[in-house]
């Protein structure tokens, strides 16, 4: 066993069980085993999706200026490279293998419940790969016969890819044969219906990150996907953690920072959009979302890049980092901003002009609606909010920047807003200070590949090597 694995080998064993010891037993781990069943392999490929997505989240929301480094004036937050190795190690070690499986198993058995999970599940890592590092493995990656060096598909091709798994995934959804998932589906204990609704929601997601290209088109592909996507905070795609298993935010963030091993904190262009600086209107959320230093009243964030300024801790006492935090994936409050952009594109609405319809604006306001009620904001101060002049601005004063801005407050510590900063030219964002002087001055646009792929695979690595300031075909016109 690589020392990779071993690593988390021992992970899952010491912090994966989920309720689900037959699943995940103490002293084996299933996915070693070449007759692994997919109640036994679901549950830690879930796992391992849900480990990606912190990964992602923890550099890609530094680089989206949510969070800033605790570290120094050299931290993440100065647009540095990142490889985020265990990210890639977690897709490429774990996900794809084990998923790939699943569909193996779930074709030979007939069980296309499964399957369907699965290709819904690699349709969702393939998009957050491509983000962090454009083109990747796939097509040939995970292929018998083993292959250690496969080729990389353009980021076209993945996007194609996504797309032919999330349509056979709905597909294989709506099948009623074979055995169904319950308690080793950790995400929805087997309810295929909101399967198949995060489904069209990642449809409209991914189709939206092209939307550089044929603004109309694609926003009106992605309102059809959206007739079938998520219909409340009920069908939010995220991990679950309890006092066992422990939130990543919690132990490797929270509660790091609490005993002195400074890693992030809140970065300042995220608390001044809630406390009122930019808006005009402290967000209610603030308090719920940002702690406090003891002692301190006005909440201000790290400026990217300074390590100064903050007057709030990432803490163990916050929404998104307590012990039990979930790790958010996909959120119906997101879902409501995908739909908020699309029906302003598809009105031929650009990032610098202003109004849409009367729809798009109900769609901005229940992004905002949506996240309170999840995060448990009083419903007195919903009102307030968004009854308020500063946000209620009304469809024929609405912009893609106010869609923008409750998405990111609402997409906190999801990764894929970067996606937005980068396919919107980060929108209205300061430089950081000290920043990567390699980037001679432009913003940050991927993440480069770990060194352990340049290494063993180093030929189709470094063919699709690109400086840190290319920008990534995606948002290519």
């Amino acid at each position: 066993m690589n020392k990779i694995k071993k690593i988390y080998f021992f992970l899952i064993l010491g912090t994966l069980t989920f309720g689900c010891d037959n699943y995940l037993d103490v002293n084996v781990d299933p996915t070693l085993k070449p007759d692994a069943t997919v109640q036994e392999l679901l549950p830690t490929a879930q796992f391992y999706v849900s480990e990606a997505s912190y990964q992602q989240a923890y550099y890609a929301c530094q680089y989206a200026q949510q969070i800033s480094s605790n570290l120094g004036t050299n931290g993440t937050d100065t647009y540095a490279e990142s490889e985020n190795a265990i990210g890639w190690s977690n897709f490429y070690l774990y996900v794809v293998p084990q998923l790939n499986t699943i569909i193996l198993k779930g074709k030979t058995d007939d069980i296309p419940a499964y399957t369907g999970i699965a290709k819904t599940l690699m349709a969702y890592g393939l998009g957050l790969a491509t983000a962090n590092w454009e083109n990747i493995p796939f097509s040939q990656a995970d292929q018998e016969p083993k292959n250690f060096q496969p080729g990389y598909d353009s980021q076209q091709e993945i996007y194609n890819s996504i797309q032919k798994l999330l349509d056979e995934g709905i597909t294989d959804l709506a099948k009623n044969t074979g055995a169904k998932p319950g308690t080793d589906d950790l995400i929805y204990g087997g309810d295929l219906g909101k399967w198949t609704r995060l489904a069209y929601s990642l449809k409209a997601r991914y189709l939206m990150h092209l939307s550089a290209k044929n603004p109309k088109q694609t926003a009106d592909n992605a309102l059809l996907a959206l007739q079938n996507g998520m219909k409340s905070n009920a069908d939010d795609f995220q991990m679950p953690y309890n006092t066992k298993n422990l939130s990543p935010w919690y132990s490797r963030v929270a509660l790091a920072n609490s005993t002195g091993n400074l890693s992030v904190t809140y970065g300042s262009t995220f608390v001044d959009l809630m406390n009122g600086k930019v808006q005009g209107i402290t967000d209610p959320r603030l308090s719920k979302v940002v702690t406090l230093k003891t002692g301190q009243t006005a909440y201000n964030g790290v400026f990217p890049g300074s390590n100064a300024g903050s007057t709030v801790d990432f803490t163990v006492k916050s929404w998104h980092s307590s012990i039990t935090s979930p790790v958010l994936l996909m959120t119906y409050a997101e879902v409501k901003a995908i739909e908020a952009e699309a029906r302003f594109l598809s009105g031929n609405g650009t990032f610098t002009s202003k109004g849409s319809t009367e729809n798009a604006h109900l769609a901005y306001l229940e992004i905002a609606r949506a996240n309170m009620v999840k995060l448990g904001v009083a419903d007195a101060d919903i009102t307030t909010y968004l009854t308020s002049a500063a946000v209620n601005v009304g469809a024929s004063q609405l912009t893609l920047l106010h869609i923008l801005r409750e998405k990111y407050k609402a997409m906190f510590l999801i990764g894929d807003i970067w996606t937005d900063l980068r396919k919107y030219d980060y929108w209205d964002f300061p430089l950081p200070q000290n920043m990567n002087v390699e980037l001679g001055g432009k913003r940050i646009q991927r993440m480069k590949y770990p060194s352990s792929e340049l290494t063993r695979n180093s030929g189709n690595a470094e063919a699709n090597s690109k400086t840190p300031e290319t920008s990534m075909w995606y948002i290519a016109k």
